[in-house]
């Protein structure tokens, strides 16, 4: 069990960050339910080649799975606002390449439509490397051809560390090149987010993280977020509840006057196994922005989310 626990644990850390990223990440303030998906994506890859079973003295043992070295993660969300706010849509394809075992490649294309601005496309790349059984190092290059409303460039790097059998260390850095098309003016923004998960059992867990960015080394900024993780239901099923409070500049990139503004953020995922390659998910965000330096409604939204893991 003690060389299989550590391998399972950096890599299950990713889908409860993600979500509420911070999750989903790691990461709902930084691509939340994209995040949910590729991290939990990585968990499969890296653990899915292994599984605990009793043997005839009712003793843990370790048997081989299937090897399947890709993955595959399309998701679709549309998010509804109030005030007459134009709804806004995104569609997204991951795909993943495990060329060893401590070793994942990705890549994505994104699609983001945000009315009144043109839609923007995103694409990345991505990897994930356990150099050691208790360290997990990952790194993503995204980039946005002719971007209207998302950064031209962003280069995110990170990593995961098993510091004992209760709790992980998490830290991640994102920097993000603005240079868009309908604006004179081009601009940085950075932000670093430190983070700790506690498990309470080998499937559950709990994920807080804290996030502090600025822009042009001028304007800073921060946000909270704390996230549920339960993963032992009926028919291996995975709920997921996460809260965040802050200002998450990529969740508000395109809406009118919501730049840097603070809002409140809940989520609410669930995860289902139909077989033992294909998992289906399904999700909402519900979001309370502020206006910026006021505690008075900018608008709300509500942002329904499906799609699936499969594995081959």
């Amino acid at each position: 069990m003690q060389s299989y626990y550590p391998i399972v644990l950096t890599a299950f850390v990713g889908s409860l960050t993600s979500v509420f990223s911070q999750v989903t990440s790691e990461t709902y303030v930084e691509r939340k339910s994209q995040e949910y998906l590729t991290n939990q994506a990585r968990k499969e890859a890296v653990a899915g080649t292994q599984v605990d079973q009793a043997d005839t003295s009712g003793k843990m043992v370790l048997e081989e799975k299937p090897f399947r070295r890709w993955t595959v993660v399309p998701s679709y969300s549309h998010t509804f606002f109030n005030k007459g706010r134009e709804d806004w849509q995104r569609a997204t394809l991951d795909m993943f390449y495990q060329p060893r075992k401590d070793l994942l490649l990705g890549g994505s294309v994104d699609y983001l439509s945000r009315p009144p601005n043109d839609d923007d496309v995103v694409y990345s790349l991505n990897a994930s490397w356990y150099p050691l059984k208790k360290l997990e190092v990952h790194g993503e290059v995204s980039y946005t051809p002719d971007a209207n409303f998302m950064p031209n460039n962003k280069y995110t790097a990170g990593f995961q560390y098993i510091i004992n059998s209760q709790f992980t260390a998490l830290l991640d850095v994102d920097q993000l090149y603005f240079d868009l098309k309908n604006s004179d003016e081009d601009y940085d923004l950075t932000q670093i987010k430190p983070g700790v998960v506690w498990w309470f059992t080998e499937e559950s867990n709990v994920t807080l993280r804290y996030a502090y960015g600025w822009v042009h080394n001028e304007v800073d900024y921060d946000y909270y977020s704390a996230a549920l993780n339960y993963g032992e239901l009926p028919r291996d099923g995975q709920l997921t509840l996460g809260f965040a409070y802050g200002t998450d500049p990529e969740l508000d990139l395109g809406a009118p006057g919501a730049l840097l503004s603070d809002a409140y953020i809940g989520t609410l995922f669930y995860r289902e196994p139909i077989k033992p390659n294909l998992s289906v998910f399904a999700g909402v965000e519900y979001v309370y922005r502020l206006r910026p330096n006021s505690d008075e409604e900018l608008y709300q939204s509500i942002t329904p989310t499906i799609g699936l893991v499969w594995k081959f």
